[in-house]
């Protein structure tokens, strides 16, 4: 079995950032639930990379798709699909989150103005 050249570099650049997310972890920038969905994704990545007829073979028989390139790209886009919709979530939370604390700290603002008068 011959390497393309896309199999020696996928490997690396998931690595690289498998590496990235673990140290990000460490320093307390991600969660352990963030850093293991990342490693999650690099790892299939680097096996996609790695054993791309395999796999996607399995994926295609599964999903019924008569070519193994179809079925890795339709579940790539409904892997990108799911990330979306949990930074969108996330982020409505943290606006949120933001809103009441901007109002409390304005009532603790006009609460300090009030008692000083």
């Amino acid at each position: 079995m011959q390497f393309e050249l896309y199999q020696w570099i996928v490997p690396v650049i998931g690595l690289f950032f498998i590496s990235r997310t673990v140290i990000q972890f460490l320093k307390k920038k991600r969660t352990a639930s963030g850093a293991a969905i990342w490693i999650f994704f690099w790892v299939t990545i680097i096996i996609l990379a790695i054993v791309p007829d395999g796999i996607g073979g399995k994926i295609a028989s599964i999903l019924g798709f008569k070519d193994n390139v179809n079925a890795v790209i339709f579940v790539a886009l409904g892997l990108l699909f799911i990330f979306i919709f949990y930074l969108s979530s996330v982020i409505e939370r943290l606006e949120t989150q933001l809103t009441e604390l901007v109002r409390r700290l304005a009532i603790e603002e006009q609460r300090k103005q009030h008692n000083k008068e």
